[in-house]
């Protein structure tokens, strides 16, 4: 065999060679024969017990050392990184590179339920992950998660997807952490769905920030303890942000929007200025105003219902178009009752619409459109259309199939 880095087959195997060498390439020969990866040479055949042997020791002519060879080799072949991915991964461990220690990593991995590509996914985002000791470092962080309700695939996603959590400490970071989340989001049931949804509320957010967030929407924002969970609920990723950005939502829906703290349509006012910047929300107020709308009438709309500001830009001028240029209602009219905006125009608003047409032409009935919109399918269905199924059957018709699809 042909030795490198002063290395020869017999020290790899440990029986020649300092005590410290020796120890470490009994280690590397223990990675390739206990765990079942092939490796493969360059001509794609592949190696031997032996071969993988002769590898180990001819590795170093090609990279700075058996160790980061042998990762890279693994990764590749075990965990089906391409070869840059497996050159970038590697590179980030250095100059802690464990062969080893990776492969009994990813076999505790592979008996908590995780598949390879959730292994990989992991990994990619978190390569320090293979250097941890299972026993010591993993185990009793995923235990807390199970504990805490996270379990089965949802803990196996939860992993792949946020694997940073696994750098935090357990009884520093995790479980305070876990404790304010549960009290906001109100049971551990609610806080697992808030935690699927931002899993980086463990990984990056300090507990002192979560802590602060949530006194600012309780003492500044004035929300009760259920307006707290349906806001962490909606908005989960909240709790991790800077608190000077909640404390300028909160003067974002005062100014912007004219929505006092007292009014009972605050909290919907957070919501929507809490997905929005403020360049999107100029943008929504100019489509207004190319309506016809006055800042008035814009004004009045927003301390009533700030939700239309959520539709996409297209949907806005969709709904906008129909109501005030086919149907011909005014901007007056939309102001006073905003709700009717943000409900489906194919699905109720068009249908409804037409019936209430269609019932007026033949003077059998008459219905405001804010009324028709607001009320229930079946009561709608059975005031409205049922009532003339056979006197008016294409009308029918043409309700229900546009309502089923």
């Amino acid at each position: 065999m042909i030795g490198t880095a002063g290395f020869s087959s017999a020290q790899i195997l440990g029986i020649a060679g300092s005590k410290d060498n020796g120890a470490r390439h009994r280690q590397l020969f223990f990675f390739f024969s206990n765990y079942n990866c092939k490796l493969r040479s360059s001509t794609g055949f592949s190696y031997s017990a032996t071969a993988k042997v002769e590898a180990a020791e001819t590795a170093g002519n090609r990279t700075s050392g058996p160790g980061s060879h042998l990762l890279v080799d693994y990764f590749t072949d075990c965990l089906n990184f391409s070869r840059d991915e497996a050159l970038s991964a590697v590179a980030k461990l250095s100059p802690y590179k464990s062969p080893a220690n990776a492969a009994i990593v990813v076999d505790y991995l592979k008996r908590i339920g995780m598949e390879q590509i959730h292994i990989k996914a992991a990994v990619s985002k978190f390569p320090k992950l293979l250097l941890y000791h299972p026993n010591k470092n993993l185990s009793p962080k995923i235990q807390c998660l199970e504990e805490f309700g996270l379990s089965g695939s949802d803990l196996v996603d939860f992993i792949a997807r946020y694997p940073f959590f696994l750098a935090r400490g357990l009884e520093t970071h995790l479980r305070p952490a876990l404790h304010l989340i549960r009290q906001a989001a109100g049971s551990n049931q609610n806080a697992v769905k808030a935690l699927k949804r931002s899993g980086r509320l463990l990984s990056y957010s300090s507990c002192k920030t979560i802590e602060n967030n949530i006194l600012l929407l309780r003492t500044e924002a004035g929300l009760s303890d259920d307006q707290i969970q349906r806001f962490v609920m909606a908005r989960p990723s909240s709790l991790r942000s800077n608190p000077t950005w909640i404390d300028n939502i909160l003067k974002r829906v005062e100014m912007e929007f004219g929505i006092s703290r007292s009014s009972p349509m605050f909290y919907c006012g957070l919501l929507v200025a809490a997905a929005l910047n403020k360049s999107t929300v100029d943008k929504k107020l100019e489509i207004f105003r190319s309506y016809g709308w006055s800042n008035s009438e814009i004004s009045t709309m927003l301390q009533k219902l700030p939700q239309p500001l959520t539709l996409s830009e297209v949907r806005l001028k969709k709904v906008l178009n129909f109501l005030m240029k086919e149907l011909g209602y005014g901007s007056q009219y939309l102001a006073f009752r905003p709700v009717i905006l943000i409900y489906s125009l194919e699905k109720k608003i068009i249908p409804r619409s037409g019936v209430l047409k269609i019932l007026e032409e033949n003077e059998l009935r008459a219905c405001s459109l804010f009324t028709a919109i607001v009320m229930s399918e079946s009561k709608f269905l059975g005031d409205y259309v049922l009532p003339y199924k056979n006197k008016l059957p294409d009308m029918y018709q043409r309700y229900i199939k546009t309502t089923a699809k």
